[in-house]
């Protein structure tokens, strides 16, 4: 478990059945921020981010923003200046410039109601859960969410797979958004796999581009593809980001430079299969048991490789 600045044990953020980040919103009254982002206020042309944690957010925002503004050039702020759970003051976002592209880690039943009922747009990616489960690990490892780092199998069991799970866990989460994508009427949810868009980035990245309406042409689409590569964005968030407009970051961590190693740490390798290296055979015969229970009614296609 967790301790404070004084070796006492943090109380884990339980709200609606799922464990959630000890952002200071969250921290302050997890119910009051959940109902602030379900009762958001919403444009038109809002862009929506909705990816289960460890899924490729920062990679999948880079790229929408860039082909928002029509080019190749990364944002100044970080994708938690536009992060719905860290905003400090809900307000800040009402003065963001549009089109807004804002994301979140919440379950569908959270999402801004005034999104939905406008058909805004809504990007989720689906990841392999397996190397969601490695990466999630090194994660919270290395922002040392625990007292002393686990090894994989205790934090697979007693943290992913554990009885209460972040965000609800992944079975639940995208179960939830298939049923919701299953009733979209209007064409307003687009699902990308962070494999494919790792294999084949020009052709996803024009897919994504259709979806949001963008007219582009292919030299763009491979600007912005090269400029999204794993290693330039890793790159960027030492040399490019200001993370002094983070506002989730606190003033210690602003002028420490600890904001910007937290947040490099947030790019570790971005593989896919890395979880070969970490699933033992009786391990991921016991992952694969519970995904066949719990998936025995959905109509997911994970890619492994």
């Amino acid at each position: 478990m967790e301790q404070n600045g004084e070796g006492k044990p943090k109380v884990p953020i339980i709200f609606d059945g799922m464990v959630c980040p000890r952002l200071p919103p969250l921290v302050k009254d997890a119910k009051e921020r959940f109902e602030e982002i379900r009762d958001l206020p919403c444009k038109k042309d809002d862009v929506l981010l909705v990816i289960y944690p460890k899924s490729g957010t920062h990679w999948v925002w880079e790229i929408v923003c860039m082909l928002l503004k029509k080019k190749a050039e990364y944002m100044k702020e970080s994708k938690e200046f536009f992060f719905l759970e860290a905003i400090p003051d809900m307000s800040v976002v009402h003065n963001l410039v549009s089109p807004r592209p804002l994301n979140t880690h919440v379950p569908y039943r959270w999402l801004p109601k005034q999104h939905i009922e406008n058909g805004g747009k809504i990007v989720h990616v689906l990841r392999n859960p397996k190397d969601v489960a490695v990466s999630m690990y090194h994660h919270f490892n290395s922002t040392q969410e625990f007292v002393e780092p686990l090894d994989f199998k205790t934090f697979y069991e007693k943290v992913f797979m554990g009885p209460v799970q972040v965000f609800g866990g992944w079975f639940s989460f995208e179960k939830e958004f298939e049923e919701a994508e299953a009733k979209d009427t209007r064409s307003a949810i687009l699902t990308l796999h962070y494999e494919s868009l790792k294999k084949n980035p020009i052709q996803e990245t024009k897919k994504l581009a259709k979806f949001l309406n963008i007219d582009v042409n292919d030299e763009l689409i491979a600007e912005i593809v090269d400029k999204c590569s794993f290693k330039k964005l890793k790159e960027a968030t030492d040399t490019v980001k200001d993370f002094i407009k983070i506002p989730a970051v606190s003033e210690e961590m602003k002028h420490g430079g600890k904001a910007k190693e937290m947040m490099s740490m947030l790019y570790r390798k971005g593989e896919i299969g890395d979880w070969k290296n970490h699933f033992t055979v009786a391990l991921n015969e016991q992952f694969d048991a519970v995904f066949n229970l719990e998936m025995k009614d959905s109509k997911i296609q994970v890619q492994y490789e």
